[in-house]
């Protein structure tokens, strides 16, 4: 490395953006040759003065010709070419610099023009340096965001789950120490909590409510423009904990066809201020958080449309057939008993309950030939009455909310021996909760009448499910149904004995 000029020294290196090498133009050559010209032409008239002054007085004027050449030397080596390439070295990093290649910083120890310039040069690359950590700091954090974003989509979480997990990763890749979502409630015009995010564990107040226009929630809503300021954990629907410090705050307006329908604030604590960066990367995700809110809340006017629909499906097949009024929901109610009595979870008897619901939806494509022939059927008619499980299947299936119901409705008539239909599963290849729900689909039809058969009695009913335990139903289940069913009759007999506490 070439050392240093007398007056400068150089650093650290700076991290650069790359780009295409440019060509320097090398014009300190130029200058400093220019600069010998000009001390030359300056030196060689006072020399032809004194020799000719020398000629005319006939004096030997060496002397002073010698002294006048040395102080032009001097002049131009000890201080003005050290000027010279002191600015030709600034000129170059300049040229550097702006053509993106990497440069060094300036050591400066004049006090003088060419110290302030190289200052300020000191400066403009600490300045870029800065901005370009900025920018490499933002494309990290965008890549971080959309990474989790993307996965987080790609999971197939409700919309719940799927904006917890935005606002936790929105809130962590712009380094914020808490988020949160408010939406508007157009009919008193004010903000509701909606989701909440926090790297401590601090309670989120779920019972808050803003007024449009008030606090910066609330005037951001209002007015649907962003806002940068400083507010405590409260402003984002945090329960105060008595020792709330207030922290930088960045607020952007969820807007939907020119309406701001939310908010979504994060916080810091360490009092570091949003940037611009850090608005335009919150308000494109925002825009996103408010189409897919918007789009959720369509899904579900449409899904709740048709899950309306096929519930008067199911009591149009009832009606269609007098002898089945009230069995699919004597069949759901049933289910969830049962699973309750096995120690199952309410979320797979809730599934349970609308399984029993809608089990026999399929019986909507059936003739009514067919459904309410009052003796035997034909084979031919006993295979297009095997098709209903299937047909159900079809119009339960494009329902998200029931998408662990469809399964159960298309199995429902599989036998634990293989025997059954659609498919002949066997076993424990029939769905866990299909075994269940044909143990309590076979008790209501045998306890009912029927087109083809009466009744059976309750000991009837329960002898034939003991003989069919192993071969068309599972034997844990039938177990545990008449286990639940003689509780069901204790409490009967208690009920009616005088004293006895039911």
């Amino acid at each position: 490395m070439a050392a240093p000029s007398p007056n400068t020294t150089t650093t650290t290196t700076r991290p650069h953006v790359e780009t295409a090498a440019q060509p320097v133009p090398q014009q300190g050559e130029g200058l400093e040759y220019k600069l010998a010209l000009a001390f030359g032409f300056m030196s060689v008239i006072p020399i032809m003065i004194v020799w000719a002054w020398a000629k005319i007085h006939e004096m030997d004027m060496s002397l002073p010709i010698y002294a006048i050449v040395a102080s032009v030397l001097i002049g131009y080596f000890l201080i003005s070419r050290r000027i010279v390439k002191s600015v030709v070295m600034i000129a170059e990093k300049v040229k550097a610099l702006s053509s993106g290649q990497s440069t060094e910083q300036i050591d400066v120890t004049e006090h003088n023009e060419i110290g302030e310039l190289a200052r300020s040069f000191n400066r403009i690359t600490q300045q870029l340096e800065h901005k370009i950590t900025e920018l490499e700091t933002s494309r990290d954090q965008v890549k971080r965001l959309l990474s989790r974003i993307g996965a987080a989509i790609n999971s197939r979480a409700g919309i719940e789950d799927l904006l917890n997990l935005t606002i936790e990763n929105t809130t962590t890749a712009l380094g914020a120490d808490m988020g949160s979502l408010m939406l508007v409630d157009g009919e008193k015009q004010e903000l509701t909590l909606e989701t909440t995010w926090s790297t401590t564990p601090v309670e989120a107040d779920r019972r808050k409510r803003i007024k449009l226009g008030e606090g910066i929630a609330g005037w951001v809503a209002r007015e649907g423009h962003s806002m940068r300021g400083t507010a405590n954990q409260t402003a984002l629907g945090f329960v105060s904990n008595g020792q709330d410090h207030e922290g930088t705050v960045l607020c952007i307006p969820l807007k939907l066809r020119d309406q701001a329908m939310g908010v979504v604030t994060v916080l810091r604590h360490n009092g570091k201020v949003f940037v611009d960066d850090d608005e335009v990367i919150l308000t494109s995700i925002g825009s996103q958080i408010a189409t897919a809110i918007e789009n959720s809340r369509l899904n579900l006017d449409v899904e709740r449309t048709y899950m309306e629909t096929i519930m008067a499906l199911a009591l149009a097949v009832e009606a269609k057939d007098p002898y089945s009024a009230g069995h699919s929901k004597r069949v759901g109610f049933y289910a969830s008993q049962l699973a309750k009595e096995m120690g199952m979870d309410t979320e797979v008897q809730q599934t349970l309950n609308n399984a029993g619901i809608l089990h026999d939806i399929g019986k909507i494509g059936v003739k009514d030939e067919i459904l309410l022939k009052p003796g035997r059927l034909t084979d031919e008619e006993f295979k297009l009455m095997q098709q209903h499980p299937v047909i159900g299947e079809a119009i339960v299936k494009p329902v998200r909310a029931l998408s662990k119901v469809v399964q159960l409705v298309r199995c429902h008539h599989e036998r634990y021996d293989g025997k059954g239909y659609p498919s002949g599963l066997k076993g424990e290849e029939i769905p866990l909760e299909a075994r269940l729900l044909s143990v309590v689909d076979a008790y209501d039809a045998m306890s009912t009448n029927r087109p083809y058969r009466k009744r059976l009695t309750q000991d009837e009913v329960k002898a034939e499910l003991k003989r069919n335990s192993g071969m068309q139903h599972d034997p844990q289940f039938v177990e545990a149904f008449l286990r639940m069913l003689e509780k069901k009759e204790l409490r009967q007999v208690a009920a009616k004995t005088p004293g006895t506490p039911a």
